[in-house]
């Protein structure tokens, strides 16, 4: 597989924090932050079929991605409340109510699950 190929520091032992590191890295670029689930959903599904954990199905691949963009997401969010967020300044996080933050959380846990599921989908055809 060519892409196994070029990534030769991503091995058997570390795909899974590699594929989190990844998308945790391209999640805080600007702009593109959105891209960080789908990035890490895809590594994650893509070493986890390369390496053979998951056979070669949607729906596993899928499942895969899924949580991999989920916990990406759960950690963007706590971060984004530890330090800035454009929902939440800085110094405005109380003064928000608990049920705005629960939903933000619930809203931004689907939609990274569904990012990252689709990234998972789009690791089946890479190669």
């Amino acid at each position: 597989m060519a892409l196994a190929d070029s990534l030769t520091f991503i091995k058997r032992d570390n795909f899974l924090i590699m594929s989190f590191l990844i998308g945790f890295i391209v999640g805080l670029i600007p702009g593109i932050g959105v891209l960080g689930p789908l990035v890490g959903g895809f590594l994650y599904s893509y070493f986890s079929i390369f390496y053979g954990e998951i056979a070669k199905d949607q729906g596993e691949a899928i499942k895969r991605g899924a949580i991999m963009g989920a916990i990406l997401y759960v950690v963007d969010f706590v971060l984004g409340l530890l330090f800035w967020s454009p929902m939440i300044p800085m110094g405005m996080m109380f003064s928000i109510s608990a049920i705005v933050l629960i939903n933000a959380f619930v809203v931004g846990l689907v939609i990274g699950a569904i990012l990252g599921g689709i990234g998972g989908f789009l690791s089946l055809y890479v190669e």
